[in-house]
């Protein structure tokens, strides 16, 4: 077996699609808009594996104690993190503790924990 997708259920999906598109990286791979909402299914280039993010009003929201996506950063964690705050998102400091990879994490819109590692 292979994971193909992750559901999350969320409030602003436009919201969702630009912290994944200009923070992550992904792109939109497919888009729905059935009478319940939004459907949206987000990926890396060249890589199957896919978020899909749906709106719908009556359905319930992502709740997120526990929940981390790591990410490896497409460039330095300082040029990172000064994007993030650029973009007006509000990222930890930098963390520098072995054996775990230097990191920092930033909550996406609906406060799902993205940790970006080098």
């Amino acid at each position: 077996m292979k994971l193909s997708f992750i559901t999350i259920m969320v409030r602003d999906i436009e919201k969702t699609i630009a912290f994944y598109e200009q923070i992550i990286g992904m792109e939109v791979k497919r888009r729905f808009n059935p009478a319940q909402g939004k459907i949206v299914f987000m990926g890396h280039a060249g890589d199957s594996i896919m978020l899909e993010f749906i709106e719908f009003a009556e359905y319930e929201k992502v709740k997120t104690s526990g929940l981390v996506m790591s990410y490896t950063s497409d460039r330095p964690l300082e040029e990172k993190r000064q994007q993030l705050l650029e973009s007006g998102y509000f990222p930890s400091e930098i963390i520098d503790n072995s054996p775990k990879p230097k990191h920092f994490n930033v909550k996406d819109p609906d406060d799902i924990c993205v940790e970006f590692t080098e």
